[in-house]
């Protein structure tokens, strides 16, 4: 992340532990979350068999009983194709089980974040998408998670929502492994070449909520703000710098194309994806002088760190990546 101008003290400085609940903890962004903030706060969480989204019973058991001053829900349904045949679990876990977990926050007069995706918007748009601009989602996974972002600030207005996109990250496999593993096995791989973001390091994106929970002058942030790493580009780009890093870190590559589709003409792909759903993060940067880093570095630093690798550099080479 690069530094440039900040007035408010550090995350550390002056706050006190404070009560937190993670909700998803058991996802791949919940459980690295709930480990850092552990370090300095008593966390609750809740993974998806403690406090299950989709039951309002569940949700109320889980929460009423309990004191928090921060709620964090990172937990829902982000499998977007399965979304597009199961509309009403979609809208369960992705909208009405967050505004009751709103609604029963404010009760607490605990402060809420809620965790939503670019897939808002309907990628017609040719810039990175701010805040400002109208969500228009054309999927169900997308128009869910709108209705979340409305359902959570209808609780309480001092409430954040974090939109993100194509989170990758220590804890579970996304788009970076999986075209590492295909590349280490096979010579072609096929990506879409239309298909522009912006990839989000999930380390990164704690570091930003931190900020925004626990570095703000007055208090916890509110609103809507887009939290991704900077820099657009293509799911084919991505693939291509992904491949090319394994290779520096002297991962046994095969593959030395990715052969370019449109977005559109994926057999797999049952819902419909915005062809630009890349992100502007200016009104972050403006409220905590913190400019994201370019993906291309923290992917490099998430292929060095990641032990997953090793299993191509134990028969390949005996030592741990190393990129240039």
């Amino acid at each position: 992340m690069e530094q440039t101008h900040s007035i408010c003290k550090g995350i550390n400085d002056g706050i006190g532990s404070k009560r937190i609940v993670v909700v998803g903890a058991g996802g791949r962004l919940g459980s690295s979350l709930a480990n850092f903030l552990e370090r300095n706060h008593i966390v609750t969480r809740f993974d998806r068999s403690q406090l299950d989204l989709t039951s309002a019973e569940s949700i109320i058991r889980a929460l009423e009983g309990i004191d928090y001053e921060i709620l964090i829900l990172t937990g829902a349904l982000t499998a977007v194709d399965y979304c597009e045949n199961h509309v009403s679990e979609a809208y369960a876990v992705n909208s009405s089980g967050p505004r009751l977990v709103a609604e029963i926050s404010a009760t607490k007069k605990a402060h809420v974040t809620y965790i939503s995706t670019d897939m808002v918007f309907d990628g017609l748009k040719e810039m990175p998408y701010t805040e400002d601009d109208t969500p228009d989602p054309i999927s169900i996974y997308g128009a869910s998670k709108l209705e979340g972002e409305s359902g959570v600030m209808s609780a309480s207005k001092d409430n954040l929502v974090a939109r993100v996109s194509w989170v990758f990250g220590p804890g579970r496999p996304a788009f970076p492994d999986w075209v590492i593993d295909k590349a280490c096995s096979e010579y072609s791989v096929i990506l879409p070449g239309d298909k522009i973001g912006c990839p989000t390091f999930s380390l990164d994106l704690i570091d930003w909520l931190s900020v925004l929970l626990f570095n703000n002058c007055t208090g916890p942030a509110s609103g809507i703000f887009h939290l991704c790493n900077s820099r657009p580009c293509s799911w084919r780009e991505w693939g291509y710098y992904c491949i090319d890093t394994a290779r520096k870190a002297g991962l046994p590559v095969l593959a030395r194309h990715i052969h370019g589709v449109s977005v559109h003409s994926v057999p797999a792909f049952l819902a419909k994806r915005p062809v630009n759903s890349a992100m502007d993060t200016a009104k972050f940067s403006k409220l905590t002088g913190i400019r994201p880093r370019d993906w291309r570095e923290a992917l490099r630093d998430y292929v060095i760190q990641n032990p997953s690798f090793n299993k191509y550099l134990s028969s390949h080479q005996g030592s741990k990546p190393s990129v240039a």
